[in-house]
């Protein structure tokens, strides 16, 4: 329970809380804004203040760290399991926890003095640490244990059950205290709450994990992240296998090269003794060419004769005198001469041809036997700049094997995932089926508590509260019959609260305390509302539990309470007031 709240703040209005039900009330004037009700009454404050007191973060922009509050403590007084005890927590230095009183008996806790104050204080993790042994059975050292690993049950989890906040979305659904709140800490919370196996919760945590790791790596392949990094198995095994083979090829083709310094040179002798090949060739047919030009004259000039001059003076009938037949006779024989030198000199030509035919027929052979040398040395060898592109081609087509060989362990590795994640949910599914038959009498006791709530407050609708163990983990349902205006939802967020309370504390569990702010109630109707405070009182009073609501004045004093309800009863002394700057919690506006 709460006992009290104040404050070194001298304008700071003390709170003093008592058992049963406590209605801290705000008297609102017409002529106010939203903006003086928000920064000067203050209820929603007194919400912030209680988180402050029991562990909540306080960043830079927390009320606490405002100039204002800067240099101002608040001091609260708790009754936790029977033992009274007065904590005390400031802006200046949020992570230290000051113990005034009622500590004595608690050896284990790492208390250290604050040499300024002199002052005892833990820090405070550890007093998080402390509240959820203290009010929710949580390891006090939980080292080696379960609970230091991520995505598991915390105080502060779920003690925003008990005390939810309008600024972080607590309203929105019963199972949820916060807008942000992720579904593994909802669902292993209430599961731990509600006495169920949150294990299983857990376990389905580290399976979304999986799947996001899983999602992520298939989207990072979509998107080009890591280029065609992921196909199909069946796909790139076909490619892997060609892929290897080509680099073993090369690399036994690398194995059997041998680098021939003048491997170039020899190339180059080869090229030119093919050109000077074909060039002889080419020579060789002109002089065929000459050779048979020449046997032909050869031929030509040995049938001429100078007989047929005399035939032909006979034919024309001239008789010549004998001087003339004489000189003609010495004509032919000179002419016979020149044919003899003629032909001798013919002869000599093809005899010449003949000799350089032969030579350049040599020089060919002896060409062709050198290149064939050359060719045959160069068929086992080679040049070093071919050797090291080998070596670079061998290196490319072991990197694009190994490349496809990743790429096929990870298609591997996701579509085995993916197989392996349906059968683990499943599995994983049946232990919560299983669980939840085990545990029937509980849900029995949490159902009945939530719907015996709802059939007080409402005569002409009924409602259920359906937890279901679904493969994606426990699933929790309230819903009251009818049209969702006229505020059901938030009654529904009554209902499954005041569950939680009266389920906990039979349990000796839990804070002791409910605390609703008066956004609860907006848009209910007047006679829900009365009778929802009737249900808090009904479920505290005389029980060591309250349940402490914040709300303006005029809609209290409206609300249809039954004879025997003392609204007065129930009104915390301290009053709040948005009529002037000194009304509101803090005795000041802010800003």
């Amino acid at each position: 329970m709460i006992l009290s709240i104040s404050s070194s703040l001298k304008s700071f209005k003390p709170l003093k809380f008592q058992e049963g039900l406590n209605v801290l009330l705000s008297d609102t004037s017409p002529e106010a804004s939203s903006k003086q009700t928000r920064n000067s009454a203050g209820k929603t404050s007194m919400i912030d203040i209680i988180h402050f007191l029991l562990g909540s973060d306080c960043d830079k922009s927390s009320i606490f760290r405002t100039n204002e509050l800067m240099e101002h403590t608040f001091i609260g007084v708790f009754s936790f399991r029977g033992n009274e005890i007065t904590i005390e927590r400031g802006g200046g230095v949020p992570a230290r926890i000051f113990l005034l009183k009622g500590f004595d008996s608690y050896k284990d806790l790492p208390i250290k003095i604050d040499k300024k104050t002199e002052k005892y204080y833990i820090s405070n993790e550890n007093w998080k640490l402390f509240l959820g042994n203290e009010l929710f059975s949580l390891p006090l050292d939980i080292e080696g244990t379960l609970f230091s690993e991520s995505y598991t049950p915390s105080f502060r989890s779920m003690f925003s059950y008990f005390v939810r906040r309008q600024n972080s979305g607590g309203f929105i659904s019963p199972e949820r205290q916060a807008e942000k709140q992720q579904i593994w800490d909802w669902q292993e919370n209430l599961s731990y709450l509600f006495d169920l196996d949150w294990k299983i919760s857990f376990d389905f945590q580290k399976i979304r994990s999986r799947e996001k790791s899983l999602e992520e790596l298939k989207k990072a392949s979509k998107d080009g992240v890591f280029g065609d990094v992921i196909g199909s198995v069946a796909e790139l095994r076909s490619k892997l296998t060609v892929a290897e083979k080509k680099a073993a090829d090369r690399k036994e083709q690398l194995k059997n090269f041998q680098v021939n310094e003048s491997y170039n040179e020899l190339s180059r002798r080869a090229a030119r003794c093919k050109t000077q090949i074909q060039a002889i060739s080419r020579k060789i047919i002109s002089l065929q060419e000459n050779y048979n030009h020449l046997e032909e004259t050869l031929v030509s000039e040995e049938t001429q004769d100078t007989d047929y001059l005399l035939e032909a003076y006979s034919a024309i009938g001239v008789e010549l005198p004998g001087v003339a037949v004489k000189r003609l006779e010495d004509v032919r024989g000179f002419y016979d001469s020149v044919l003899r030198n003629r032909k001798v000199h013919l002869n000599n030509e093809m005899k010449e041809i003949e000799r350089n035919i032969d030579e350049n027929r040599i020089n060919i052979g002896r060409l062709d036997k050198e290149r064939q040398g050359i060719l045959k040395t160069l068929e086992s060898q080679g040049a070093l700049e071919d050797f090291l592109f080998l070596q670079k081609e061998l290196a490319e087509l072991e990197a694009e094997a190994a490349s496809l060989k990743e790429r096929f362990k990870a298609a591997e590795i996701i579509e085995g995932e993916k197989t392996q994640l349906d059968i683990d949910r499943g599995n994983i599914h049946r232990r919560l089926q299983q669980n939840y038959k085990e545990r029937q009498s509980i849900l029995d006791e949490i159902i009945l508590l939530v719907t015996d709530a709802i059939s007080e407050l409402y005569d002409d609708r009924e409602g259920r509260f359906e937890i279901s163990a679904t493969d994606r983990g426990p699933k929790f349902n309230i819903s009251i019959e009818g049209d969702r205006g006229g505020g059901i939802s938030n009654i529904e967020i009554f209902c499954f609260d005041l569950a939680l309370l009266k389920y906990n504390s039979k349990k000796l569990r839990g804070p002791g305390f409910l605390i609703h702010d008066s956004h609860l109630f907006d848009g209910v109707d007047e006679r829900q509302v009365a009778r929802s405070l009737s249900l808090g009182l009904e479920a505290t009073k005389d029980k060591g539990l309250q349940y402490i609501v914040t709300m303006n004045s005029d809609i209290y004093n409206s609300l249809p309470f039954s004879d025997s309800f003392n609204r007065e009863e129930y009104v915390l002394k301290t009053r709040l007031s948005d009529k002037s700057e000194s009304g509101g919690l803090f005795g000041f506006r802010f800003g």
